[in-house]
C-alpha cells in the first residue's frame, strides 16, 4: 500500500483518524461551550489524566480546535521541568490576546492588558509583546507572588470575555511537572473563578499522569472538590477495532477477520500502539486486502518500533538500581499497580523504605507513578512486557 496515503499517525500528540472511545467527553465538553457560549455562564473546571500515549494531548488539541472556531480566547500550553509555570502561560496566552485584539474592540480588552502586563512585570517574566503600548494595571496581580497575581489575572480574563460574549479556555499540559507552589497557584485562581456567581466563563482543564488529582490535593486540600476529574484509559475492543477499520474503510481498504484479530490482540486497547501497528500493517501490505500475514509481521514491526523508541528510552534513562526495582515491578505486577512492601519482599529488602530513593527517582523520571499510597504503576502500557524480554 502507498505509504503517501498510509491513514495512521502514531507520535506524540498526533492527531488519530478517528478519536475513538472519547465521544463521552466531547459530549461533556459540549456542554460546557454551549453553557459558556449560550448563557456566559462558566462550569467546574476539568482535570484529565491518563498514562502515556492514550491520547491527553491529543484531546487538549481538539478543546482548543473547538475554542478557537467559537472566538474564544485561549492559551495552551505544557510544563517544562526547570521552566517556570508563570512564564509558559504568559507566553501562550499573549499569543491568545494578539489574535483577540484583532477581534474585538481593542478598548474592550485594555483592562485585561493592563492586569496582564502588571503579571508579567511583577513576576519577572521579561517582555512578553503584545503590539500595544498598555501601562500596567496599578493594583492587580502586582504583588510579586504567584497564586494572587495568576488570581487577578484569571478573574480579570473571565470577566472581560462575558463582556465580549466569548468564553476563555486555559490548557495546561504535564501539569503533574509543576511544582506544588504552582499546583496551588492554578487552583486558588480557579477557585476564584469558581466563586463568583454565575461562574465567570473561564475553563481550565490540566493534563496529566494518574498520580495528578493527588499532587493536586496535597498542594490544596480542596483541590478534590475543586475539579472535575476525568480519565482518559485503553479503549475497549469495539472503539479499538473503530480505530484500526474506519480509516482503512474510508480509503478503500479492507481487514480480513484474522488479520484484525491479530492486531487487535497485540495493541490490548492501547491507542498509541494501535495507531503504530496500523501504520505497519499498511505500509507492509502488497494490496488493498490486509491478510494475516500482513498482520503478523505489522505487528512484529511496529513491537520493534515501541521498543526501541518509547521503552527503550525509558529503559535507557534508569540507573542499574532503578532497573532492580524495575524488574521487580514488571515480574509483580504484570503491568498492574504493586504495593511497594511486596517490591521489597520480591527483592529481598527488609522494608518499603528501603526502596524509597530507587522509587522517588523513578517517579521524577516519568517511568513510575503512585495510582494510591503505598502502590507502584507504570506510567506507560506495555513496558512490563519490555523489561520481562531484558533478561
Amino acid at each position: 500500500m502507498d505509504p503517501v496515503h498510509n491513514p495512521f499517525k502514531p507520535g506524540a500528540g498526533l492527531r488519530p483518524p478517528i478519536l475513538a472511545g472519547r465521544d463521552s467527553l466531547f459530549g461533556d465538553f459540549d456542554i460546557v461551550r454551549r453553557r459558556i457560549t449560550e448563557l456566559g455562564e462558566g462550569d467546574r473546571s476539568w482535570v484529565l489524566t491518563g498514562l502515556r500515549g492514550v491520547g491527553k494531548t491529543v484531546f487538549i488539541g481538539e478543546l482548543e480546535r473547538i475554542a478557537l472556531n467559537e472566538g474564544w480566547i485561549v492559551a495552551k500550553m505544557e510544563v517544562r521541568k526547570g521552566h517556570p509555570l508563570a512564564a509558559e502561560l504568559a507566553s501562550t496566552l499573549a499569543s491568545g490576546l494578539r489574535q483577540a485584539s484583532g477581534r474585538f474592540d481593542r478598548a474592550k480588552l485594555a483592562r485585561l492588558m493592563g492586569v496582564f502586563k502588571s503579571f508579567t512585570m511583577s513576576l519577572n517574566l521579561g517582555v512578553v509583546k503584545l503590539d500595544l503600548d498598555i501601562a500596567p494595571a496599578a493594583g492587580y496581580a502586582d504583588s510579586g507572588r504567584l497564586a494572587p497575581d495568576l488570581t487577578d489575572l484569571f478573574v480579570e480574563l473571565g470577566q472581560t470575555a462575558r463582556e465580549l460574549g466569548v468564553g476563555a479556555l486555559i490548557l495546561i499540559d504535564e501539569l503533574q511537572d509543576a511544582t506544588a507552589e504552582e499546583m496551588a497557584a492554578v487552583s486558588t485562581a480557579v477557585h476564584q473563578i469558581s466563586q463568583s456567581s454565575p461562574v465567570l466563563p473561564l475553563f481550565l482543564v490540566g493534563a496529566g499522569l494518574p498520580s495528578l488529582p493527588s499532587q493536586l490535593a496535597i498542594a490544596n486540600s480542596y483541590a478534590e472538590r475543586l475539579y472535575q476529574f476525568r480519565r482518559l484509559s485503553t479503549l475497549g475492543e469495539s472503539d479499538s477495532r473503530a480505530a484500526l477499520v474506519q480509516p482503512v474503510i474510508e480509503r478503500n481498504a479492507e481487514w480480513d477477520v484474522a488479520a484484525l484479530q491479530v492486531a487487535l490482540d497485540a495493541a490490548n486497547g492501547y491507542p498509541y500502539f494501535l495507531q503504530e501497528v496500523g501504520k505497519a500493517v499498511w505500509n507492509f501490505a502488497p494490496g488493498p486486502r490486509f491478510r494475516l500475514e500482513d498482520a503478523r509481521v505489522g505487528v512484529d514491526i511496529a513491537r520493534d518500533e515501541v521498543n526501541s523508541g518509547l521503552y527503550q528510552s525509558r529503559w535507557d534513562r534508569a540507573t542499574p538500581a532503578q532497573r532492580d526495582l524495575l524488574r521487580a515491578l514488571a515480574s509483580k505486577g504484570d503491568g498492574d499497580g504493586v504495593v511497594v512492601r511486596d517490591l521489597a519482599r520480591a527483592m529481598g529488602r527488609s522494608s518499603a523504605s528501603a526502596l524509597s530513593v530507587p522509587r522517588d527517582e523513578l517517579i521524577k523520571k516519568g517511568l513510575v507513578y503512585a495510582p494510591e499510597r503505598g502502590v507502584l504503576a507504570f506510567t506507560v502500557p506495555g513496558f512490563h512486557q519490555f523489561i520481562q524480554a531484558q533478561d
